[in-house]
């Protein structure tokens, strides 16, 4: 089973990883790791280090937004085979991520279809209300 990282300012991730479990059930092999005030950016460097580490299967990186510390320090590890790494977290894509690896989804199949489940999920209200 993949592992999921998610990285992000401050405690949203746990947040968000807490309110998923609500909807899908407790959730093994997820890793929240966060910037915090005073946190040196190299614990955070740490703590990622040691999951991909002890990852058998691959690792799927969420962070938060694109070019803030926790994407910087997730894409230091870009390119390698066995990570795939997508910013702008939401809960349609962490609950694809969760799906897709209980489905069995390879790591590329993965990072794809959550990218696509997190820009699905973007809706104007008025838009809709409005067709």
């Amino acid at each position: 089973m993949h592992e999921i990282v998610i990285i992000t300012h401050g405690l949203f991730g746990e947040e968000l990883f807490q309110s998923s479990e609500m909807i899908l059930g407790k959730q093994g092999n997820v890793h929240c790791l966060s910037v915090l005030p005073g946190k040196q950016l190299a614990e955070v460097v740490e703590e990622l280090d040691e999951v991909i580490k002890k990852a058998n299967n691959g690792v799927i990186i969420l962070t938060d937004m694109f070019g803030g510390s926790p994407s910087n320090i997730a894409f230091s590890y870009a390119g390698r085979s066995n990570i795939e790494i997508i910013s702008g977290v939401n809960m349609p894509m962490l609950l694809k991520a969760f799906s897709g690896r209980l489905a069995g989804e390879d790591l590329s199949t993965l990072a794809a279809s959550c990218r696509e489940a997190g820009i699905n999920s973007i809706k104007v209200a008025g838009e809709l209300i409005r067709r």
